[in-house]
């Protein structure tokens, strides 16, 4: 019901940013030959902690002498990006053999920072005109010696008065040798090599998928597809034995037999206990799961360019916000539905439910990088302003959505009247208990995603970019499926055992998925990835947590739905007295 109602503003808002998008992108950016082309220098990153930036100039190279910054938008302050203004003298369709950028007199301490970065691959990167270029700082050989690379080659491409490819290599021929303890002189150069091409603007590589820095993933497409088919056939495997079961409960009841599920049509539909935080995890759940449809959708439809990761997160951040009514309206919902009135309290929680420990962990990694001095941590006007953003739209969206909530028809709609009287639960087997059920409700559901989340986990922890969205798509569609299958049997068994306290265990059986998922993060860190160091270790292991969270409530709430229009459903279709 929440959903029909948000659904058209929605739309109009996503249909705006995805124009914005575009029209940012046709924006185009032309030059004269031999106009000055402003080139920027952004940061050293780690080869294995892809998320552990540093500023450009952490390492000894050349400085201007006037640090310059470029302005930059919310998503690059997200995504880590701090671009400052170069010494690079470039001339637009001009060629330079040979360019002097500065002499360097390397002290000791500059050295062992050089050499730290080179024997852990770190590189640097670069942009001009918004493509990033990324080359690495030096090499070691085989004996174990660390050489700086000191000549670069740009290699450009334009068609007409716009750039359109950008590339850098270094001239290994020149490297120096750098020795621990030793201080160095070195002089940095360069040179500029620029090729016109028949390309047009709107095609240049840094809009295509398939030609970006990051490299492609390797997609294994029979092991995704083996791996849906089987989730598949057991899904449907498990929906036909539940409903023949259901076919047969329900004839047995017609022919007037009282027993089993029958006998607790006056307890199935009484309130949950502790109906203020139930309501609040649906709430957020619906919320997080229109967010998660709608990053899909604009990213199906090209609305994200490869390498601007920080867009993405941008559009989260502002795309949450929009959609907190959806939360407000969903949990007001419910709580009316409940019998409560106390909507001030619902609205209070929901709001901070979800952005309450995103917010702490969040503090503390930005209190982290802070102390290591990694360009990961927001600076003080972004931070203000993502507070602003909260507290100017997003909790009065959810005020909104919760006073619209609190003027819905008491009471839940159903089939059956609820009694005063609670009926005793008989005791079950052990296959029966909630910790059973909850462990079973997040295997299948994980069994369908496991394959793609190694590709994921490399998608966000690493240079490797999943870009196929479409298939990302499918298997979130099938996940959703997967999960509210499992939940409406699950639910069944546990009626069938007599038991009517199934409201919070197809919330949390819902979301177990989210405890698979964080376990499989560990075995990621430890045996898939190469990521080493405190800060990576926190920035790993505090932001799954966030996006587990997150799965938990979005998968929560598709759970709970499903039995609720199951239980709906199968208790219309007998008669009770």
């Amino acid at each position: 019901m929440a959903a029909s109602h948000m659904t058209p503003p929605l739309f109009l808002v996503l249909l705006y940013t995805s124009l914005l998008q575009h029209a940012a992108a046709q924006m185009f950016t032309s030059y004269e030959v031999g106009s000055q082309v402003p080139l920027m220098v952004d940061q050293v990153v780690p080869e294995d902690n892809p998320s552990e930036g540093y500023p450009y100039f952490e390492l000894g190279f050349c400085q201007p002498q006037n640090i310059v910054r470029s302005r930059q938008s919310l998503g690059e302050y997200l995504g880590g990006s701090r671009k400052i203004y170069s010494g690079y003298r470039i001339k637009y369709a001009t060629d330079s053999v040979h360019e002097q950028l500065c002499t360097v007199n390397l002290g000791v301490r500059e050295v062992a920072g050089f050499v730290n970065a080179i024997r852990h691959r770190w590189y640097s990167i670069t942009h001009l005109d918004n493509i990033p270029m990324k080359c690495a700082v030096g090499e070691t050989d085989s004996k174990g010696e660390v050489f700086l690379y000191v000549h670069h080659k740009f290699n450009f491409s334009y068609n007409r008065e716009h750039v359109i490819d950008t590339k850098v290599e270094p001239d290994r021929r020149t490297k120096v040798r750098l020795e621990e303890g030793v201080g160095v002189e070195v002089t940095f150069t360069y040179e500029v090599k620029w090729t016109e091409t028949l390309v047009p603007y709107e095609d240049r590589p840094s809009f295509n998928p398939g030609d970006i820095m990051q490299e492609e993933i390797d997609i294994q497409w029979f092991s995704i597809i083996n791996s849906l088919v089987l989730v598949d056939i057991l899904t449907f495997f498990l929906i036909f034995l539940t409903l023949r079961l259901l076919k047969r409960d329900i004839q047995k009841y017609d022919d007037g037999d009282d027993s089993g599920w029958k006998l607790l049509h006056a307890d199935v539909f009484r309130a949950p206990s502790s109906p203020l935080l139930f309501t609040s995890i649906l709430g957020c759940g619906m919320q997080l799961l229109l967010v998660f449809l709608s990053m899909l959708t604009l990213s199906v439809v090209g609305v994200f360019y490869p390498h601007t990761r920080g867009t993405m997160y941008a559009a989260i951040v502002v795309i949450y916000s929009l959609t907190s009514v959806v939360a407000g309206y969903v949990s007001g919902l419910y709580y009316k539905k409940f019998g409560h009135t106390q909507w001030v309290h619902s609205v209070l929680l929901t709001c901070t439910l979800f952005i309450l420990p995103v917010f702490t962990v969040w503090a503390f990694l930005n209190s982290v990088a802070w102390a290591h001095g990694s360009t990961s941590a927001l600076p003080f006007g972004v931070i203000i302003g993502l507070l602003a953003l909260y507290a100017l739209v997003a909790f009065p969206l959810t005020l909104a959505g919760g006073i619209a909530g609190r003027h819905a028809k008491p009471g839940m709609d159903v089939p059956c009247r609820t009694k005063v009287a609670r009926r005793v639960i008989p005791e079950g087997p052990w296959w029966g208990h909630a910790v059973c059920h909850i462990l079973i409700g997040g295997f299948l559901p994980f069994s369908a995603i496991y394959v793609e989340l190694y590709y994921v986990f490399m998608s966000l922890w690493g240079h490797q970019l999943f870009t196929p969205y479409a298939i990302l798509f499918l298997v979130f569609t099938i996940l959703l499926m997967v999960t509210a299958a499992i939940n409406i049997s699950l639910t069944y068994l546990q009626i069938s055992l007599e038991n009517h306290e199934w409201w919070w265990r197809s919330l949390i059986s819902g979301g177990a998925t989210a405890f698979y998922t964080y376990a499989y993060s560990i075995y990621y860190y430890l045996y898939e990835s190469h990521m080493y160091g405190d800060l990576q270790l926190c920035f790993f292991f505090g932001y799954t947590f966030i996006v587990c969270f997150g799965l938990f409530l979005m998968l929560s709430s598709v759970g709970f739905l499903a039995s609720l229009l199951f239980m709906k459903k199968i208790y219309s279709s007998i008669k009770v007295e």
